[in-house]
């Protein structure tokens, strides 16, 4: 995958993420406002692993994880 395709899936990610909190947020009931924030954990452990994976392929194991030196 691309860098722009990777961006590209991620902020549709981020927008899916996003709805379904809003969601959640204006639900009365219980149940089903703690199925949509599972959904969204799920959603952002999805999110992560496949930009760990992304960047796994672009950046040598020992980089990723660690902020640039300044």
């Amino acid at each position: 995958m691309s860098a722009p395709e990777c961006i590209k899936t991620s902020a549709r990610q981020c927008e899916f993420l996003m709805r379904l909190i809003e969601e959640a947020e204006h639900c009365d009931d219980p149940d089903r406002m703690a199925l949509l924030y599972g959904m969204a954990k799920d959603e952002t452990d999805n999110l992560s692993k496949s930009l760990r994976r992304y960047l796994s392929r672009k950046l040598p194991s020992d980089k990723i994880g660690q902020k640039a030196a300044a």
